[in-house]
Parts: structure tokens; sequence; C-alpha cells
């Protein structure tokens, strides 16, 4: 059984990396899941708008860009960790 449950999940990693390498070759990138903000993409505006932050805070955000990870918003000090925890479950961090 344990087999069967390995080899099933190196089947999906195997045709997610298709997929994503596929989409890579049109010169698409994979949208960011529903209702999240990639913060390395996202304008100003939107980070006010879909966030709720203050214009100062969505212009450190742009300024600092790109991030590798959600947290070097904390780790860079960009935002401080009571908006971090805010916004983490409504950002990503796909490169651009």
């Amino acid at each position: 059984m344990k087999v069967l449950s390995f080899l099933g999940a190196v089947g999906v990693g195997i045709f997610t990396a298709a997929w994503l390498a596929g989409l890579q070759r049109k010169g698409q990138r994979p949208a960011a899941p529903l209702g999240l903000l990639n913060i390395n993409d996202a304008s100003e505006q939107d980070l006010v708008r879909v966030l709720g932050l203050d214009a100062d805070t969505a212009e450190r955000i742009v300024e600092h860009r790109p991030y590798p990870s959600k947290l070097d918003l904390l780790g860079r000090m960009v935002v401080p960790e009571e908006i971090y925890r805010k916004i983490k479950d409504r950002i990503v961090y796909k490169a651009s």
C-alpha cells in the first residue's frame, strides 16, 4: 500500500512539473490561487484595496521586491508583525 501511495505522489509531481514547464514554454505564469495576492506582482493600489494596507506600507512592499518568501516582509522589516499576521494568509510570493 505504501508503494502505491508513493507511486501516486510521484505521478502527481511529474504531472505538475510537466504542466508548469508547458506554461513556462508558452511564456505564461501560473496565476496566484484564487483570492491570494502575489506580493511580487501586485500594484500599490491592489495592496491597498485588496489587503487594506495604508499607502506607505504598500509603497514599502513594492520598493523591497522581489521576495523569495512571505517571511521576508518581516525579515527585511518592511511590515510590522501585527500587519504581517493580518495579511499572511492572503498573500503569495511567486517570482515575477
